[in-house]
Formats: structure tokens, C-alpha cells, sequence
């Protein structure tokens, strides 16, 4: 075999994956977005594939990918159908970053804090009473990995997701582990929103922690209570500040971080 037909070979099954990725992102932000009315039908199989140009197994294997996200069903007779709101799992990371897209932001982190509000200050106070040394100690490193970032970007989102993660974890309750995607989806949306927000929460962070690891269930509760509330007002702020005002406070980050280098 030559390499060209090697090459071919492994790039069959990656066009083929790519193809997948964008119809399933496709058809599930159109059915976020109230394209199709719940309860209709889509096209079937065949017209979806000419739409998108993709074969009838990768339009299956889509539509098997959003039934399993709950947008979807398909059933023999009935043909492929969108379904309520109600049947979606909108702690996929997907799901939730194509309701992002299509609802205004101010709306979207709403309910986003509202939720983490009801949550999280209460995975605190558990994580006070019930987190290991070892669990403490992650959160520590978490904490230390964002100081470290210095700056907003994918190390900073990725090492404030890990100190979320391991609160959630350090309340030993595995229902609360699936908040971490909810949690995810709003750090980059925000971060992207707000980049020169960081600096400003990473001591409330630090708040959250001392009480964790001082073992005082109520001080850790209101610590987080504290976090999110002010991290929510401060995006309230910045999604009624004018456009020119947002740029604005965007360049000075930008130029801050262009001062340090």
C-alpha cells in the first residue's frame, strides 16, 4: 500500500467524524433555536442527507446523538420528531452552549446563576464537613493553578473549573458532579464576556477555600454565596454597559497584559 492510500485511509473515517460533528451541531442548534416546533416532524433521513451532504449512516448516527441528548426521537412510523423542552438534557455541554446561542445573555446567566445559587454554596458547606485532606489538598492545587495563570485565557478557565469540580466532589454526593458541565459551559461564556474579571474573583475564591479546609460548613456556604452573587452583578454590569464601553474595558486588559509581557 502507499502512503497516499495509507493517507486516504486515515482520513476516510476523520472526514467522516468531522461530518457527524457539523450536522449534529447543525441540526441541534436549529433545534435550540425553535426552528422546528415540538412536536414535528423533521425531514427524513434522505432529504437530511442531501441537505447536508452527508451519507444516510451519518445523518442516523446524528440523529442518535440528539436522541440521546433529548432533542430527538425516532421512531418507524412516525418518522423523526422534535421534542419539548422538557425532555432536554441541558447539562450536555452542547445543549447548553447552543441555548447560550440563542437566547439573549442576559437571560441565559439569569438562570444560570440562579441555579449555581441554589447549588453550589450548599455543595460548599458539604464539602466543609465531609471533603477528604487528599480533597482539600485538590482544591488547594486548583486554587494555586489559577493564581499561576496570572491572566484570563484556557489555563485560568480550566483551573477555576477544576476548583469548582473539586467543591462539588468534596461534598461526596454524585449527583452533584453533573453540575460540573452547567458550571463549565458558564466560566467560558463569561470569561469571553469579561476577560478582566478574573483578578477581581480570584480572592473570593480564596475565601471559599479557608473555610473549606478551616471546616466551617456555614462560613463555605456563604463565601460561595458571596462569589456568585458578585460575579453575577458584575456581568449584569457588563452586559447593560454600552458596546463602546465593553470594547473599551477590553482594549485596557489587552494593553495590561501587552505592559507585563
Amino acid at each position: 500500500m502507499t502512503n497516499l492510500d495509507a493517507s486516504a485511509l486515515r482520513g476516510a473515517p476523520f472526514r467522516k467524524r468531522n461530518l457527524f460533528s457539523h450536522v449534529v451541531e447543525e441540526l441541534g442548534s436549529r433545534i435550540v433555536r425553535g426552528d422546528f416546533s415540538p412536536g414535528a416532524p423533521l425531514p427524513n433521513e434522505a432529504d437530511l442527507g442531501l441537505e447536508y451532504g452527508a451519507s444516510r449512516s451519518v445523518i442516523r448516527e446524528a440523529v442518535k446523538s440528539l436522541a440521546a441528548k433529548g432533542l430527538l426521537e425516532s421512531r418507524t412510523r412516525t418518522g423523526i420528531r422534535v421534542l419539548t423542552p422538557i425532555h432536554w438534557n441541558l447539562l450536555d455541554p452542547e445543549v447548553l452552549g447552543w441555548r447560550y446561542s440563542s437566547m439573549p445573555p442576559a437571560e441565559f446567566f439569569r438562570e444560570l446563576f440562579e441555579f449555581r445559587c441554589m447549588i453550589e454554596p450548599q455543595a460548599a458547606g458539604l464539602a466543609a464537613e465531609r471533603a477528604t485532606d487528599a480533597e482539600v489538598a485538590e482544591m488547594r492545587a486548583a486554587y494555586a493553578a489559577m493564581e499561576a495563570a496570572d491572566q484570563p485565557g484556557n489555563p485560568a478557565i480550566q483551573a477555576d473549573l477544576r476548583f469548582h469540580r473539586a467543591v462539588l466532589a468534596g461534598a461526596h454526593n454524585d449527583l452533584l458532579l453533573q453540575m460540573g458541565n452547567l458550571i463549565g459551559v458558564g466560566l467560558r461564556v463569561s470569561y469571553r464576556l469579561s476577560s478582566d474579571s478574573y483578578t477581581v474573583f480570584l480572592p473570593l475564591h480564596k475565601d471559599v477555600l479557608d473555610a473549606i479546609a478551616a471546616r466551617d460548613a456555614a462560613e463555605a456556604r456563604e463565601s460561595m454565596r458571596h462569589l456568585l452573587s458578585e460575579t453575577q452583578v458584575f456581568l449584569d454590569r457588563r452586559l447593560s454597559a454600552p458596546a463602546a464601553q465593553r470594547r473599551s474595558a477590553s482594549d485596557n486588559v489587552k494593553a495590561r497584559r501587552r505592559a507585563q509581557v
